[in-house]
């Protein structure tokens, strides 16, 4: 018996040429970006009108000062003697304090009250802890206005109002005192004014003779 070999014909496999390699690729990459885009797009058109929320202040602030504690701090603060009224502010990581007190206290008078008012503070709210920034995360800045009036009047008018801001950033060791109600330059401050001598002096009208034709 002749044994009949059969021959198997093997099927070459297609390689795709470098032109459509080429431009496969080169789909890929631009549709990449376009679905990229086209996601972000959808998802923007799907939360318009809606607000979006967020803090500044994310793992900062702690521990929060609670409006429970503003409300206290408000009633220890209207406790000191010469005050007509009391504002406790606290918004966007900073506590405002407004004290309005008597016109007619002195300079002196004033300044004790701003004393008062910073130890009554750091008595309910430690400044150690709510007013002073770490390494990991930032605290409150604190303010303390307290004033005879509020409204401020021509720098070269004489009067005797008073108006002194305690300020501390929490990354400040330690507060600072202003005086808002006195420049620490008068003579700047009075120039910038349009209040120099020169502009408070009336000038004094030329007589001149007028020669008679004789």
């Amino acid at each position: 018996m002749s044994e009949i070999k059969q021959t198997k014909t093997k099927k070459k496999k297609k390689r795709l040429s470098k032109s459509a390699l080429i431009l496969i690729i080169g789909t890929i990459i631009i549709a990449i970006p376009v679905i990229a885009f086209l996601t972000i797009l959808g998802i923007s058109a799907l939360q318009t009108g809606s607000p979006r929320e967020g803090s500044r202040f994310d793992a900062d602030l702690d521990p929060a000062i609670t409006e429970q504690a503003v409300a206290s701090l408000k009633t220890d603060l209207e406790s000191i003697g010469s005050v007509d009224s009391v504002e406790v502010v606290l918004s966007e990581g900073q506590l405002r304090i407004f004290i309005d007190t008597r016109d007619s206290l002195s300079e002196e008078e004033v300044d004790s009250i701003v004393t008062s008012a910073y130890n009554k503070v750091n008595s309910a709210l430690p400044v150690n802890t709510y007013f002073t920034a770490t390494d990991s995360k930032r605290m409150y800045d604190l303010q303390i206005n307290v004033y005879t009036t509020a409204e401020a009047s021509p720098i070269g008018a004489e009067n005797s109002r008073q108006y002194k801001l305690l300020h501390k950033n929490s990354m400040e060791e330690t507060y600072s005192i202003d005086d808002m109600a006195h420049p620490k330059d008068p003579a700047l401050a009075a120039e910038l004014e349009g209040l120099t001598p020169e502009a408070q002096e009336v000038p004094e009208e030329e007589t001149s003779e007028e020669g008679s034709g004789d």
